[in-house]
């Protein structure tokens, strides 16, 4: 499925850059209001950071013998199956999975605007991609699994000193697979007129965001992050298109 989900992406991102190149001009305008918000999110960062983080690793961690699900071993493992599952849907191969068809079907019955949708969700994860891993390569944060120094980050100078290779494990801040989550189905949930799917996608993104926390991969205020830039991605993008 995933080779399958990754000829697909490579597909669709190749039809937009020799088909649909207009899809890639968004003009966007920041405004000196937004810097309030931009402080408000940078405290709430920072309180995670320093105060809820290892709280929560700790309490919910399947990795330190205070987690609760390592002191339930039994739902442990049915749990893990299914946040394994869950967090797929923030995986480029299977969104491009679930992207194709639609692509398919306007192409098919000639509907611009669902062409414009799909694609456009193509577009905004990449995007989200890049900035996941542009943030990534500057923090070099330590995983909730690792030992970790008081905040978990190293940054690139540190690990240049330590010599400590640019490796998974040391990138855990945003979260990679909240950042796919929440710029695709955010996109997705803008450009609906329907309450029901907004709902659903932003329930699908929140879903799995949980499951990377609970899988012991990020921290919470890597999620976080990832949620609140996604978002914002799906938003603008969506309104500018």
């Amino acid at each position: 499925m995933k080779l399958l989900g990754t000829v697909l992406l490579i597909f669709l991102i190749s039809y937009i850059f020799i088909k649909r190149r207009d899809l890639l001009t968004v003009k966007f305008e920041f405004k000196i209001n937004y810097l309030k918000y931009l402080i408000l999110y940078l405290i709430l960062i920072l309180i995670l950071v320093l105060f809820i983080d290892k709280k929560v690793a700790f309490f919910i961690s399947n990795k330190y013998p205070t987690g609760y699900f390592s002191l339930h071993p039994d739902l442990n493992i049915e749990y893990t199956k299914i946040f394994k599952m869950i967090t797929h849907l923030g995986e480029p191969e299977y969104v491009a999975l679930l992207v194709f068809p639609m692509f398919l079907y306007s192409k098919i019955k000639s509907i611009v605007k669902l062409e414009n949708a799909s694609l456009g969700i193509i577009i905004v994860m990449i995007l989200g991609v890049s900035i996941s891993t542009i943030l990534k390569i500057i923090f070099m944060r330590s995983r909730p699994f690792l030992e970790w120094n008081s905040s978990g980050f190293y940054f690139i100078e540190d690990i240049l000193e330590r010599e400590i290779p640019f490796k998974g494990s040391y990138m855990s801040f945003p979260s990679g697979h909240t950042m796919v989550a929440f710029c695709s189905y955010s996109f997705l949930a803008f450009k609906s007129q329907k309450t029901s799917i907004k709902v659903l996608c932003f329930l699908v993104a929140i879903l799995v965001g949980v499951s990377r926390i609970c899988l012991s991969a990020h921290w919470m205020s890597d999620v976080f992050t990832s949620a609140v830039i996604g978002t914002v991605l799906g938003g603008v993008y969506a309104n500018k298109r």
